[in-house]
C-alpha cells in the first residue's frame, strides 16, 4: 500500500470511529435478528448447531481498513470489509457443514462461497473451515438500516472451532517465520491431528450409520416375512410355522463379553434364516441383559412362528406393558389370539392398533382374517378393503379378498 494512502486512513480514522459509533446499535440489533432466524431455519437439523455472532470492533476494523482499503482508489470501507458482522455455526461432525450449507442456501442469497484451507500452502497453518457472504434481507437493511449489504458465516466442526479460538493466539499474533522449529513441528502435528480426528469421527458416524441402516433394513424383512397370515388356503399361506432340529450352544456363549448390537444382528439373521431356535435362545439372552419392547415383540414373533401360542401372548403382553403405543405388539397380538381361537380379544388388539394408527394396513388385514374365522364374510371383505384402501400393492390382502369373493358367490 502506498504511504499516501495508508497516511489517508491514518488522517481519517476518527471519522470512521463516528460512522461505526453511530452505527453499532443497528449492527448489533441486525446480528440478533439474523442469529435468531438462522437458528429458526436450523430446527430441522437432527443435531443441533451452537449459532454464535459478533460486531467486529472498531480496533480490527481498522487494522482491516489498512490492509485491504485504497488498492484500488479510496473504496468506502463499510462496504469493502464484508465480516462487520459475523456469524459462526458449529456442528458436530464435517457432514453437518453441508447439511447447514443446503438449509442456509434455501433462505440465504449467497454471495460468495469460500473453503479457507485450499487458501494455504503446505508451510502455512489453518484449518479447513466454510466461508460464506449473504446478503442481508431486505427485512433486517429496513428495519435497522445498519449500512451493510453483507455478513459472513463460517461453517465449522467443534474441532475447527476450538483450533480457531486459539489460532489467534499460537499463529495469528506470531511472526511465525521467528518460532523455533521445535515450536513450528508441534503446531503441524496438533493441526494434522485435528484435521485427522475430524476425519476419524465422520467415518465412525457413516459407520453407525451403515449399520442403523442395515439394522432397519433386517428389521423390515422379518417384519415382511411375518406378516398376518391365513391357514384357510395353502396358496395365501407362504409362511408355514415350523420347528427347528437344531440347536445353540449356551456354554459357548460369553454373555460378559458380547456386543449386544452384534448379537441382535445375529439373532435378526437367525431369524430371517429360519433358525428359529437359534433366534429364540439370542432373543432371550438379550431379554436378559437389556428387556425392551423391540425384544419382546421379536421373541414373541419367533414365538409365534414356532406355534408356542401362549409364549407368544406373554412376550407381546409384555411388549405392550413396555410401550402401550406400540401397534406392531398390539398387531402380533391380535395375531396370537386369533390362533388361539379368542377372536373377540384378537379384534380388541387390532381395534386397539387401529385407535392408534388408523392407517396401520395390517391391523385391518388382522380384522379381516378373523372375522373370516367367525363366519362374517361381509364384515371380512370391508376390513380387506380398508387394507388394501390404505396400502394398494398389499399383495396378502389382495389376494385374500379374492379368496373371499370366490366362496362368497
Amino acid at each position: 500500500m502506498e504511504n499516501s494512502t495508508l497516511n489517508y486512513w491514518i488522517e481519517n480514522k476518527q471519522s470512521l470511529l463516528k460512522e461505526y459509533n453511530n452505527n453499532s446499535t443497528a449492527y448489533s440489533k441486525t446480528l440478533a435478528s439474523l442469529v435468531s432466524e438462522i437458528e429458526s431455519s436450523l430446527k430441522s437439523v437432527r443435531r443441533d448447531p451452537l449459532v454464535k455472532g459478533r460486531v467486529k470492533n472498531f480496533t480490527a476494523f481498522f487494522r482491516k481498513v489498512l490492509s485491504r482499503c485504497g488498492v484500488n482508489g479510496y473504496d468506502n470501507p463499510f462496504e469493502t470489509i464484508t465480516d462487520i458482522i459475523g456469524i459462526r455455526i458449529v456442528v458436530p461432525f464435517l457432514e453437518d457443514i453441508n447439511t447447514v450449507y443446503r438449509v442456509l442456501e434455501q433462505h440465504y442469497s449467497i454471495l460468495e462461497f469460500d473453503q479457507k484451507s485450499r487458501e494455504l500452502s503446505v508451510k502455512e497453518f489453518g484449518y479447513d473451515s466454510l466461508h460464506l457472504l449473504i446478503r442481508i434481507p431486505d427485512e433486517l437493511q429496513n428495519s435497522f438500516n445498519p449500512g451493510l449489504a453483507s455478513c459472513e458465516i463460517q461453517l465449522r466442526t467443534i474441532l475447527q472451532d476450538a483450533w480457531a479460538e486459539v489460532e489467534h493466539e499460537l499463529v495469528y499474533k506470531t511472526s511465525f517465520d521467528k518460532v523455533e522449529d521445535s515450536i513450528r513441528r508441534k503446531l503441524t502435528a496438533l493441526n494434522a491431528t485435528l484435521s485427522l480426528a475430524d476425519i476419524t469421527f465422520q467415518e465412525i458416524r457413516d459407520y453407525q450409520k451403515k449399520r442403523y441402516s442395515d439394522l432397519q433394513e433386517k428389521q423390515k424383512l422379518l417384519l415382511k416375512s411375518v406378516s398376518i397370515q391365513t391357514e384357510h388356503d395353502s396358496k395365501l399361506n407362504n409362511l408355514q410355522p415350523t420347528t427347528q432340529t437344531d440347536t445353540y450352544d449356551n456354554s459357548a456363549f460369553n454373555i460378559h463379553e458380547a456386543d449386544l448390537n452384534e448379537i441382535f444382528m445375529e439373532a435378526l439373521n437367525a431369524h430371517l434364516a429360519g433358525n428359529l431356535n437359534k433366534a429364540l435362545e439370542l432373543y432371550t439372552h438379550l431379554i436378559l441383559i437389556s428387556p425392551n419392547h423391540y425384544l419382546y415383540n421379536h421373541r414373541g414373533l419367533v414365538n409365534l412362528s414356532l406355534s408356542n401360542y401362549d409364549a407368544a401372548l406373554k412376550d407381546f403382553t409384555m411388549a405392550i406393558s413396555i410401550e402401550p403405543n406400540d401397534i406392531r405388539s398390539y398387531t402380533n397380538r391380535g395375531l396370537t389370539n386369533r390362533m388361539l381361537k379368542r377372536f373377540q380379544s384378537a379384534l380388541d388388539d387390532f381395534d386397539q392398533t387401529i385407535r392408534i394408527n388408523p392407517l396401520w394396513a395390517d391391523a385391518f388385514y388382522g380384522k379381516s382374517l378373523t372375522h373370516y374365522d367367525m363366519g362374517d364374510i361381509k364384515a371380512a371383505i370391508e376390513d380387506c378393503d380398508h387394507a388394501i384402501a390404505i396400502n394398494e400393492s398389499f399383495t396378502q390382502a389382495l389376494k385374500f379378498k379374492q379368496f373371499l369373493l370366490n366362496r362368497d358367490i
